[in-house]
C-alpha cells in the first residue's frame, strides 16, 4: 500500500492495547498475537486472508513475521478480537447512520428550497427580478449600498435628463440592456428602479457577488472610521465639545 503521509496513520487499540504502524505504515502481527496471547497470524486462513494476500494488505515474511496494512491489521485484530469486531461493527453502523440522516435533512432541505428556487427561476426568464429580488439569490448582502457601490466604481449609471444631465435611479450600462441582462420596466407598482434583472444579468451578480460585498464593506468602515475623525476633530484634550461644533 502506498503511503503519502505516515502521520496519517492512527494506532489501532486492541482489548485495551495501542499498537502503531512501523515506518512503513506497516503492523506486525506476530507483535500483536504475543502481547494479545492470542492465535498467531499463521493460523489465519480464511477468504478474507487469502483477498488481503492478493490485494497486498498482508504480506507473510518468515524473518519479520506478518506484516500487514492498515486494513489488514484491522482485519485481523476483528479475526482474533470478538470485542474488537463488534466494536467495528458498532462504529460502522453508527457512522453509516449518521450520514443517512445528513443526507435525509440535505434532501429535505433542498425540497424545501426547491419551489421558491424555481418560482424565482421562472421569474427571472419571464419580467425579470427586481434588484432585491436578485441580490437576495446571488447573496449581496446589502442591495441599496451595493447599487452605490456599482454607481461608484462605474460599472453602473445614472439616467439623465433630456438636457443631459444625470437625474434618475441607478441603472445598468446601456450595453447591458442590449444584451439582454437586464429590461426596462415601469417603475410604477413599487419597482423603484425602472428595470429587472434577466437570467445574465443574475449570472454576471453571482460572479461579482464577493466583489461587490467587499467593495460595500469596505465603504462602510471607511465612512466610520472618516465619521469617528470628525467627532474626535470637535473634542479637546479634556473631552468637552469644542465651541466651533456647538
Amino acid at each position: 500500500m502506498n503511503i503519502d503521509n505516515q502521520a496519517d496513520l492512527l494506532p489501532i487499540v486492541i482489548e485495551g492495547q495501542t499498537f502503531k504502524p512501523n515506518e512503513d505504515g506497516m503492523w506486525n502481527l506476530n507483535e500483536i498475537a504475543k502481547a494479545l496471547n492470542v492465535r498467531e497470524p499463521g493460523q489465519w486462513r480464511n477468504a478474507v486472508q487469502a483477498a488481503l494476500i492478493k490485494d497486498a494488505n498482508l504480506h507473510v515474511s518468515h524473518g519479520n513475521g506478518t506484516l500487514a496494512t492498515e486494513e489488514g491489521a484491522i482485519a485481523y485484530a476483528m479475526w482474533v478480537s470478538t470485542d474488537f469486531y463488534l466494536m467495528v461493527i458498532r462504529a460502522f453502523i453508527s457512522m453509516r447512520n449518521s450520514a443517512v440522516r445528513e443526507l435525509r435533512q440535505k434532501d429535505a432541505l433542498l425540497d424545501a428550497n426547491m419551489p421558491k428556487a424555481t418560482t424565482l427561476d421562472l421569474k427571472a426568464r419571464g419580467a425579470g427580478l427586481t434588484w432585491t429580488e436578485a441580490c437576495r439569490v446571488a447573496g449581496i448582502q446589502h442591495p441599496a449600498l451595493a447599487l452605490k457601490y456599482l454607481h461608484a466604481c462605474k460599472r453602473f449609471v445614472r439616467a439623465v435628463d433630456s438636457f443631459g444631465t444625470p437625474d434618475g435611479p441607478v441603472r445598468p450600462p446601456k450595453k447591458a440592456f442590449d444584451l439582454g441582462h437586464f429590461v426596462p420596466v415601469s417603475s410604477d407598482f413599487g419597482n423603484r428602479e425602472g428595470w429587472r434583472v434577466k437570467p445574465g444579468g443574475l449570472d454576471w451578480l453571482v460572479c461579482n457577488t464577493e466583489t461587490i460585498n467587499t467593495g460595500v464593506a469596505d465603504g462602510n468602515r471607511r465612512k466610520a472610521q472618516a465619521k469617528k475623525a470628525a467627532q474626535a476633530s470637535r473634542v479637546d484634550r479634556w473631552g468637552r465639545v469644542t465651541k466651533e461644533a456647538i
